[in-house]
């Protein structure tokens, strides 16, 4: 009998792993997706579907309603933590759940068909982690019994498809015509992004300070600009009133790439040339007055500089590949049925 979450019984034994965690105030180990780890306790769970028929049937194991659901739900909160998602968002989300769900039924039939047995010595030493860290816990003593059949049956099958992924990935090291075809049919992974050379002057202003402190720092920021543009020397400048731990340095950072500084400054510094200045710019730190001293344009490496890496990626992509193929036999090969009433419509 499959275990994890698979059917109605297997159903009630993940939740009540889950309630049981979250009670000691444990990141439940049963996951509703196995890319998408859930911290289980949390009390808003989907209400179970009342139809009488199944999420899905993988050959002859069965999906319950029950199951699809309360994984979406614990999905759900997990990726959309910030609040409740647009509908064509959770949409989406359904069906990479459905997806992922019939996945691991797949993965689990053929590691048993292949003879994979679960390592039994790493779901004993992980109970035994947990026996360790919540021991001490009256909650624990008395759910231990109760909650122990259930998790070991899901870390039994985590281990069976752990294991079948790490067989099907192991895939020889790709050719060096490979890796140079690869290379060059993919010049976006080897291509350094445009690095900038900055000096920063920054005027720190606590974030929560009142507007008061903010304008006298606007004040002095521009009182600064004013002797720059009057020949002052901005290094001298930079160790007198810069907060910014480049100060010593005369304000001299290090070499920057896109997305390493605030958006606004960004903005700035993409429209001077070196050895030109920014106004004052207001970030979230206080304000800071650029200098950009060199801009160097996106340049592609050279095969020779990037064999090793390009060989490790399409290394890895043809593993996963490898991974991508058993799936879609399996699919192709195993008699199964998705019961879409359970989808909301994707947007047209």
């Amino acid at each position: 009998m499959l275990r994890g979450f698979l059917g109605k019984e297997i159903m009630r034994n993940i939740l009540v792993v889950s309630l049981f965690l979250g009670m000691v105030g444990v990141s439940c180990p049963v996951g509703a997706v196995e890319e998408q780890p859930v911290t289980a306790g949390s009390s808003a769970v989907a209400e179970p579907s009342t139809k009488a028929t199944p999420f899905a049937i993988i050959d002859s194991v069965t999906i319950s309603a029950e199951a699809f659901n309360q994984a979406v739900s614990m999905g759900v909160r997990q990726r959309f933590y910030h609040g409740a998602p647009p509908e064509e968002e959770v949409a989406k989300f359904q069906r990479e759940v459905g997806e992922s769900l019939v996945d691991r039924v797949l993965l689990v039939l053929e590691a048993k068909r292949q003879g994979l047995k679960p390592n039994q010595e790493s779901i004993q030493k992980a109970i035994a982690e947990y026996d360790k860290r919540y021991g001490d816990s009256e909650r624990y003593k008395a759910n231990r019994e109760t909650m122990l059949g259930p998790l070991i049956g899901e870390l039994e099958d985590r281990s069976l498809v752990e294991q079948l992924q790490v067989q099907v990935r192991k895939v020889p090291p790709p050719s060096l015509a490979d890796v140079k075809a690869f290379y060059n049919a993919n010049p976006d992974k080897f291509t350094k992004p445009e690095e900038i050379e900055v000096s920063l002057i920054l005027l720190k202003v606590d974030p929560s300070a009142g507007s008061e402190a903010w304008e006298q720092a606007s004040q002095e920021a521009h009182a600064i600009m004013a002797k720059l543009k009057g020949g002052a020397d901005f290094a001298e400048l930079a160790r007198i009133h810069s907060g910014d731990i480049s100060a010593e340095k005369g304000g001299k950072m290090d070499t920057l790439h896109k997305g390493t500084i605030a958006s606004e400054a960004e903005e700035a510094i993409a429209k001077i040339k070196p050895g030109e200045m920014t106004d004052p710019i207001m970030i979230l730190e206080g304000y800071a007055i650029f200098r950009l001293d060199k801009r160097s344009p996106p340049r592609k490496v050279s095969f020779e500089d990037a064999r090793e890496r390009a060989t490790g990626l399409l290394h890895r992509q043809t593993s996963e590949d490898a991974l991508t193929k058993l799936k879609a036999k399996l699919r192709k090969s195993t008699a199964i049925h998705i019961n879409e009433a359970y989808y909301k419509p994707l947007p047209k």
